[in-house]
């Protein structure tokens, strides 16, 4: 183990103070030189130890798939360098001591079954191989995945069921699970309505019926999702969540007597990752189009939230939205693009057109479904917490009541008008004291892209009463992206926001991870015959923060955590903040990372 002193001079302090007397935010800053190694690496992880007031940068090198090559950057709490070391560890070791490290070696391939609907909303499957390459650089692994051929179940009839959305790959190399609607009879779509199966489906497509959900009229998915939860940093691959799903009563056409009396009988549904109804339980839900965007595990309850349309009294929701809410294929995005490489269903996908529309036989994604949903008007925000098998609350405040409780900085002239249309939900936050915080945004269409604008805050009691709708204007367009032929700017990139609380409740210190700038990089693939340039266009963001005194109801303007230094600096895109003591700390970097900037806010004050 090498252990080296501080070397002097490569040191910048700087104190920044928010201009406003009224809810100041002290934030303290200093910046430091990596080593070319560690600049060639990746920031793995930031360990603390409260016992010592410390916290550790770890730098995982280029390494072997024996032992892992690590710098270690040692900072006390006035974010003074203490000590640095060179080490190696095993990787068994590293894998056991570290969460975040997920490295399985340089290479790999695995394979998975997809699951999608077919022109007549029948269960397919297909095969794929995912190969994946560890990126040294950024300690993730690309992925790249290849669909196979079409494969019919050995152990089971799949013709029989009806795909409506309610897939989940629960991880490489295993399996995926399906609810999906069983048809007794050939055409029975209504019964297919009333009687779902949870299916497990393994790579030899073995299906598997683990249970049913049944119910007396008929019900539709309107929300299929993991858990959400405070760990975002490890994804579902390494830590598999457990499944939500969200039915809600179907009417119309061709149902008749099996449509529920009452279209607001919404049922919740969860599962965990071996296919077992955790909870299930029905409820009636203030609004009869409820579109569900977020599942969150917060403390053991689970929250959830998103908007919803009331303008429609007594219809159901099939007939508010008339298009499927829930993807119809266990496929992302990324996957279908890779995969539409020639005619047929498969070009289909590039340009999001439906299986409904008559062409595609690989479903439709959230994301492409969500671009149909966003929109759209809504006439209020629905939010509820379950706790021990039921909603403690789930409150639906209208859109008028956002515009009577709007909140804006001081210096900002006009409020950011919350209608109802046109906005995204970007996640959520909780306060100490059991205040929920809501992030959205606005966009307006420019040349066929977003350009968001203003950011919501939508914050509610503990109970769920609407307590405050803060809006703050961006202007990232004057940011860069235009000056090296980017496709994007930074006003295309929507932007993420959290909360904080002062130590004496009186003060919310608004955290707002906000696209500064767009980064070009040039890979080359040699071949035969000719070479292939690839350029990748990745988000480089910066921390604002802003203060509310919750007292007055008064909102700061907005500083930038780094704006004392002389050099632009940029969140490390993996891991960028932790927690030590009362403290926020946030890690940024030069964009040739070579010089790390740590921000402390103290959350004491």
């Amino acid at each position: 183990m090498e252990v080296k002193k501080i070397l002097p001079g490569i040191v910048a302090l700087a104190m920044l103070w928010a201009s406003q007397a009224y809810a100041q935010l002290p934030v303290l800053e200093k910046s430091y030189d990596i080593s070319r190694k560690a600049k060639n690496g990746f920031l793995g992880g930031i360990e603390v130890d409260t016992a010592k007031g410390t916290f550790d940068m770890i730098y995982v090198l280029r390494s072997s798939d024996r032992k892992i090559k690590r710098e270690i950057y040692t900072f006390d709490k006035e974010l003074n360098l203490v000590n640095t070391v060179k080490d190696e560890e095993e990787v068994e070791k590293m894998r056991h001591k570290y969460k975040w490290f997920n490295f399985k070696g340089d290479t790999r391939v695995t394979h998975s079954l997809t699951a999608s609907a077919n022109l007549t909303q029948k269960l397919v499957f297909r095969k794929k191989e995912i190969t994946w390459k560890y990126l040294w650089l950024t300690g993730s692994y690309s992925k790249s995945v290849k669909q196979l051929e079409k494969v019919k179940p050995t152990s089971d009839n799949s013709e029989q069921y009806i795909f409506r959305g309610g897939a989940y790959e629960v991880k490489s190399d295993s399996t995926v699970l399906i609810v999906a609607g069983k048809q007794e009879k050939k055409n029975d779509l209504a019964g297919s309505m009333m009687h779902y199966q949870i299916l497990s489906c393994d790579n030899d497509v073995n299906i598997k019926s683990l249970g049913s959900i049944d119910f007396e009229y008929a019900n539709a998915p309107i929300f299929s999702a993991p858990l959400e939860d405070d760990n975002a940093e490890l994804d579902n691959d390494d830590n598999p969540r457990d499944w939500v799903l969200v039915f809600a009563p179907q009417g119309g056409s061709g149902l008749g007597s099996v449509s529920d009396p009452k279209p607001t009988n919404y049922t919740y549904v969860r599962l965990n990752t071996k296919g077992e109804v955790l909870e299930r339980f029905n409820f009636q839900s203030p609004s009869n189009g409820w579109r569900v965007l977020g599942a969150y595990d917060h403390d053991g309850s689970v929250f959830m939230y998103g908007s919803a349309n009331n303008k429609n009294e007594g219809k159901y929701i099939n007939q508010i939205y008339k298009t499927t809410m829930v993807p119809t294929t266990s496929a992302d995005d990324k996957e279908q693009e890779e995969s539409s490489s020639g005619s047929g269903g498969f070009a289909a996908l590039k340009s999001g057109i439906s299986m409904i529309g008559g062409t595609a036989d690989f479903g439709i994604t959230q994301s492409k479904i969500d671009v149909i949903l966003d929109e759209l008007k809504y006439t209020n925000f629905q939010i509820g917490k379950i706790s021990n098998g039921k909603f403690d609350f789930l409150s639906s405040p209208a859109v008028d009541e956002f515009d009577q409780k709007k909140t804006k900085p001081v210096n900002q002239k006009k409020y950011v008008e919350f209608d109802g249309k046109s906005f995204v939900i970007n996640g959520i936050s909780f306060s100490h004291s059991g205040d929920i915080f809501v992030n959205g945004q606005d966009f307006k269409k420019v040349k066929g892209k977003r350009s968001y604008k203003g950011v919501y805050m939508f914050q509610f009691s503990p109970t769920g009463e609407l307590k405050r709708n803060y809006g703050v204007f961006l202007d990232q367009s004057k940011t860069s992206g235009f000056f090296n032929n980017s496709p994007l700017t930074s006003d295309n990139i929507a932007s993420r926001s959290f909360m904080q609380e002062s130590a004496d409740g009186k003060n919310l210190y608004w955290m707002m991870r906000m696209a500064k700038s767009i980064h070009k990089e040039s890979h080359t693939t040699f071949g035969g015959f000719s070479n292939t340039i690839t350029t990748v266009w990745s988000p480089l963001y910066s921390m604002e923060y802003g203060s509310i005194d919750i007292v007055n109801n008064q909102l700061s303007d907005f500083n930038t955590l780094g704006d004392s230094e002389r050099r632009k600096f940029y969140l490390y895109p993996n891991i960028n903040a932790t927690v030590l003591d009362n403290y926020n700390l946030f890690f940024s970097e030069t964009e040739r990372g070579d010089k790390v900037l740590i921000s402390r806010v103290d959350l004491s004050k």
